[in-house]
């Protein structure tokens, strides 16, 4: 391998170790199998003839020239991923409206991280936001009274163009007691829990979970909710049961921080997708492309939790 086929996945692989100073630590981060890592680190050695970590069984850390290349790769990775904000910031295109769609979920922790990014990008551009059900965002950019929007899955996105973000675990929402001294709990275990359930469940969490609950332990249904977020939340804070959503981060919810997210076991994974319109101004392409540089970068630094990559 060459210097000229150096790849970016080699110098953003090669950062995260660094900063995490293991290779079982940056692998769990990025959810990259540790032999894939140490292969990629290897190219990237032999690439420019040099050491670039000091492995010992405490983990790895930087030798001299390592930590030159970390200095070096952190800017241009921020550079790469500007890169299309940074094109785009200044044009007279890049005015207008641009219409986007969140689920519920998505926009309990995206939609200011969104906001902020393609305001800093592009601040000529006017964002409105819309929050409902995947079905109903999927309809309205298919009706083009939506330019994109962030749901779950890809089963309402018939028609339109559709980029895969990020797989993301579902979670038991309770309170502390319910789950005291565990830091998952098994899917034959919910049954036993008074449950708090969208009366219209999305299909790959009916299909996965609440068909079989309601088929066996219809009685531990306390609640049945038509909202599925804020109904769910709002009813656990009142001690009436649990839910399951697709969150395992409960500190941007209101009034949720004294709640605990449990990961499901064997887990249960929901599709977030970004699905958009097939003729989309330019003002709309470059926020498309915003959006997708800030889930990148989220994954990379493991602030989605329990998300894997769309592509594991």
């Amino acid at each position: 391998m060459d210097r000229s086929r150096i790849q970016l996945r080699h110098l953003r692989y090669f950062v995260k170790i660094v900063e995490a100073g293991s290779f079982s630590r940056a692998a769990a981060l990025i959810h990259v199998a540790q032999p894939a890592l140490s292969q990629q680190i290897g190219e990237l050695e032999d690439a420019l003839g040099v050491s670039l970590l000091e492995r010992s069984p405490r983990g790895a850390r930087a030798t001299l020239a390592g930590k030159r290349l970390y200095d070096e790769a952190v800017e241009i990775i921020k550079r790469i991923e500007h890169l299309p904000e940074v094109v785009r910031a200044d044009s007279v295109e890049m005015a207008g409206v641009v219409r986007i769609g969140m689920s519920p979920v998505l926009a309990s922790f995206l939609s200011g991280p969104v906001t902020h990014a393609c305001k800093a990008a592009m601040p000529n551009i006017t964002l409105h936001f819309v929050s409902t059900t995947s079905g109903q965002l999927a309809s309205r950019v298919n009706a083009k009274t939506l330019d994109l929007a962030l749901i779950f899955d890809d089963e309402f996105a018939t028609g339109l163009t559709r980029h895969a973000l990020f797989r993301q675990q579902l979670f038991l929402i309770s309170q502390p007691d319910v789950v005291a001294g565990r830091d998952r709990i098994g899917r034959e275990k919910l049954g036993e829990l008074p449950l708090i359930l969208p009366s219209h469940p999305h299909p790959a969490i009916a299909t996965a979970l609440v068909d079989p609950l309601l088929a066996k332990y219809s009685d531990s249904v306390r609640v049945m909710v038509e909202n599925d977020f804020s109904a769910t939340v709002s009813a656990v804070i009142a001690g009436l049961g649990s839910g399951i959503l697709a969150l395992g981060d409960l500190t941007h919810v209101e009034g949720a921080s004294g709640l605990k997210a449990t990961p499901i076991e064997p887990p249960v994974f929901m599709t977030a997708v970004l699905i958009a319109n097939t003729d989309l101004t330019p003002a709309a392409s470059a926020i498309h492309v915003v959006i997708r540089n800030l889930i990148t970068r989220y994954l990379d630094n493991g602030r989605i939790v329990g998300a894997v990559r769309a592509d594991h």
